[in-house]
């Protein structure tokens, strides 16, 4: 195969691909794509490929931090934490189908470990510029654990959404019940039953 250099797009081989796994996995599930395949899409050689990514899981999250990583930690930097939960949602139902795919990845590695590592991270950099508050027990809650239960519990709203086929919630929706989740108890939810 010819290596395609300097190619009209002006897409970096790095952009081309993570391009070509998106495209891939629209067709295919991802313990399918070998990376002769993506290499083959890019249009690049397979050592070309070992130059820029160990695997195609970094590949994989490389896509997510490119697309979302980025621009969630750079708001919640900013301060504006409700406006980076809400681009999550929004980036991710650009490109739904590639997410729903991603999401289905299983085991070590799976795309669900790749979200949760990237947002206990983002979380935890812009957690550095506050202290917690005064809470009971404060001393069992470090900050790593918190992020951890906000992620997870971001992370298992993404999974309900993503897998939901019959009728697609638009992301502003979801935002919105992720927000009240977040800001609220379980017991905010329910109402208690009437004894008949």
């Amino acid at each position: 195969m010819r290596e395609q250099k300097g190619r009209k797009d002006g897409m970096t081989v790095e952009s081309r691909l993570q391009e070509s796994l998106k495209e891939l996995m629209r067709q295919y599930s991802f313990d399918k794509i070998t990376v002769g395949m993506i290499t083959d899409r890019a249009g690049v050689r397979r050592p070309t490929f070992y130059n820029h990514f160990r695997d195609k899981y970094e590949v994989l999250e490389r896509i997510f931090q490119n697309e979302i990583g980025k621009a969630v930690c750079g708001l919640i930097m900013d301060g504006m934490h409700e406006e980076a939960i809400k681009v999550l949602f929004l980036r991710m139902e650009k490109d739904r189908t590639f997410y729903r795919r991603a999401m289905e990845i299983t085991g070590q590695n799976s795309f669900e470990e790749i979200l949760e590592e990237n947002l206990c991270r983002i979380f935890l950099e812009g957690l550095c510029q506050y202290n917690i508050r005064s809470i009971p027990s404060r001393r069992y809650w470090r900050k790593e654990a918190l992020v951890k239960y906000y992620a997870t519990g971001i992370i298992n709203v993404v999974k309900e959404w993503l897998s939901e086929d019959e009728q697609e919630v638009p992301a502003e929706i979801i935002y919105e019940g992720c927000r009240f989740l977040m800001t609220h108890s379980i017991f905010d939810l329910v109402e208690k039953k009437e004894n008949p």
